[in-house]
């Protein structure tokens, strides 16, 4: 482990409920940094409704459905197929599993509505119900995530938040953002922790 990641690492577990975080986050599958992890589980806190586009093997869900209020439901979306050419992370028909099983060992089960479509697919299901935390980490093409902003933002209420992940790593990514967010007098201006994007409707 390098210098610079211990020194966050210890930033993080300094700060109040954070060695219990760090060793949730050691024990999860994912691409998480320690800080977005924290910003997860911080930034669900007394959010009741909360979606999440693309969950792999559920890291980032056991985070917001861990930190959101006793009473709130997270509505995970992946159509968990198998990805050639995804580089370091292998996207294949054992992660649906493994979120499962995720799931079940923290005890989130209950909590946790799991929808086995593309984000586009499971959209007409969803309706217009408010969406108090929108996090996107789904299709990080150009056209993906610009499909699931157009699809989804709208659904933010006032003072909810709209989260984006791999902003700083994917150009697509970057540039639905910018287009469809960072210009929109209706957001807050953009945040950043790490790679994640993210912003308040005003």
């Amino acid at each position: 482990m390098g210098f610079r990641r211990r020194i966050r690492r210890m930033r993080v577990a300094l700060a109040p409920g954070g060695r219990p975080l760090i060793r949730l986050h050691d024990s999860l599958e994912g691409q998480l940094s320690i800080e977005e992890s924290r910003f997860l589980h911080t930034v669900a806190r007394d959010r009741r409704v909360i979606l999440e586009i693309g969950s792999f093997r559920g890291k980032s869900c056991a985070m917001l459905a861990l930190g959101s209020a006793p009473d709130g439901r997270v509505t995970a979306i992946d159509p968990h197929i198998s990805i050639e050419g995804a580089g370091k992370t292998a996207y294949n028909a054992d992660d649906e599993r493994v979120f499962h099983e995720t799931m079940a060992r923290l005890g989130v089960t209950d909590r946790v509505c799991h929808i086995v479509k593309m984000s586009v697919d499971a959209r007409a299901e969803w309706g217009d119900v408010p969406i108090d935390l929108l996090w996107i980490d789904g299709d990080h093409s150009y056209e993906g995530v610009s499909q699931d902003l157009n699809d989804w933002a709208h659904l933010v209420p006032p003072r909810g938040v709209l989260a984006c992940h791999d902003f700083a790593h994917r150009e697509g990514v970057r540039r639905a953002w910018n287009e469809r967010i960072m210009n929109d007098t209706n957001w807050e201006p953009t945040q950043f922790v790490r790679s994640i994007a993210w912003t308040t409707r005003r």
